[in-house]
């Protein structure tokens, strides 16, 4: 039972050693000097073969060798919106893509783009290599307080997906446990299996660990017993340090915070320190004010710096970072972050379903750029869809049929199409909002 476990730990303990090493052995004075020159390598390729910048460099607004910090501004900030509608135009003419993934997250607006297969390769010794803070290894087993997307699917695809998530899962020391329905039974229910199965960690939606915890704030001796290494909230912020707090009491751990996303995968993370720790080897992090220029305090902007087929050059998330540690314009560190935050569809008083489950349910159809869901104050929910095609009753009734397989009641929800989604008085666009 626990030979692969201890299999993919083997392979994956030299890589996050090499990882240990490098950042051990990298001068921090060095920091940005690495960054400009590992950057200058990857822009050599994406000059000649991402169209947008080819153009730029042809054009003289962008040199074609970046010297300086100076140089480095002169490449346009782009955002996933601008992105979202100019893929082609970012992404590597020279391979076709392995796969395309889709993005989900807080704004109802995914981006669908590129990918190859050897990027994980790159990234994912970044995620045991930060895991390592808390002592985590990759053999470790795992309890996830997750989206289950592959089980809203349709047909052999969905079939197959499932049994590989029933018998792939076990194999390699992980238990899954749906995080769309955050009922107090069925957060009961999790904790009753977070008993059984024995996890040395756990790893979840924040929000959704904390209403794990209140759920089972009864079972805290049994929790202690089992010495978790810790528990890692993930694609979205606490409210507060209470709700971490209050985690790590009922579980008896450290309670520490992940910071990714689908473009970057893991970007940062909590250090028993405190503070988040920017995975600077392989992302080039910076902080500007709302002109674009540097900033102690502000937005954040990642570059990529390993070969992609769609690379990140200035691309920003869309989310605030404060109190950095920098060297010239390289983050390293810093200490809060904010713009993740996911609310929660009310189906009743005893029901939220968070964010990403109706995200996994709507992104699914390729027709749809965009989508909102507006609420009257009787909790009357409707779909709003946006889309440059004309979205048909048969596009519905399968956006229907898989909220459906969340609950039930969600297959009731009125789809319409419209044109432009509303905004908040700040001008955001949020994924729920008030009619």
């Amino acid at each position: 039972m626990f030979f692969i476990p201890t299999i993919r730990e083997r392979l994956m303990r030299s890589k996050v050693n090499n990882e240990r090493i490098f950042y051990r052995n990298t001068p921090i004075n060095q920091v940005s000097n690495y960054h400009l020159n590992t950057f200058n390598k990857e822009w050599q390729h994406i000059q000649k073969n991402i169209p947008y910048y080819q153009r730029l460099v042809k054009e003289n607004v962008i040199p074609e060798y970046i010297k300086t910090w100076e140089d480095f501004a002169k490449i346009p900030i782009q955002d996933r919106t601008i992105v979202r509608e100019n893929i082609s135009e970012f992404s590597d003419i020279t391979r076709e893509a392995d796969k395309y993934v889709t993005t989900g997250g807080s704004t109802g607006t995914p981006l669908k783009y590129p990918s190859w297969k050897e990027e994980s390769k790159q990234y994912e010794p970044n995620l045991w290599y930060a895991r390592s803070f808390y002592n985590i290894k990759r053999s470790d087993r795992m309890f996830r307080l997750w989206g289950h997307s592959h089980a809203l699917g349709s047909g052999i695809s969905r079939y197959k997906k499932e049994i590989a998530f029933l018998l792939g899962l076990p194999l390699i020391g992980f238990k899954r446990f749906s995080a769309y329905d955050l009922s107090d039974d069925k957060l009961k229910q999790a904790g009753e299996s977070i008993i059984k199965f024995k996890p040395k960690y756990i790893i979840g939606y924040s929000k959704a660990l904390y209403m794990l915890a209140k759920a089972n704030k009864h079972r805290k001796k049994e929790f202690h017993k089992l010495n978790l290494k810790a528990i890692i909230g993930a694609a979205e912020g606490f409210d507060n340090d209470h709700d971490k707090e209050f985690i790590s009491n009922v579980f008896g751990c450290p309670v520490g915070l992940e910071y990714a996303s689908m473009e970057t995968k893991l970007l940062a993370h909590t250090h028993p320190d405190g503070s988040y720790k920017v995975l600077w080897r392989n992302n080039l992090v910076e902080c500007v004010d709302e002109y674009g220029r540097p900033s102690d305090s502000g937005r954040l902007l990642v570059t990529s710096l390993y070969p992609r087929a769609f690379p990140l050059v200035r691309y920003e998330l869309g989310d605030l970072i404060s109190k950095t540690n920098k060297i010239d314009n390289s983050v390293i560190s810093f200490e809060k972050i904010k713009g993740r935050d996911n609310d929660f569809l009310m189906l009743d008083e005893k029901t939220p379903i968070h964010s990403e489950a109706l995200t996994h349910a709507i992104k699914t159809s390729t027709k749809i750029e965009a989508f909102q869901i507006r609420y009257t104050t009787e909790n009357q929910y409707t779909i709003y869809v946006k889309s440059s095609e004309k979205i048909t009753k048969q596009d519905k009734l399968e956006i229907s049929n898989r909220l459906k397989q969340i609950d039930i009641r969600l297959y009731d929800l009125k789809i319409k199409q419209t044109s432009q989604l509303k905004q908040t008085i700040a001008g955001k666009t949020r994924w729920l909002i008030e009619e």
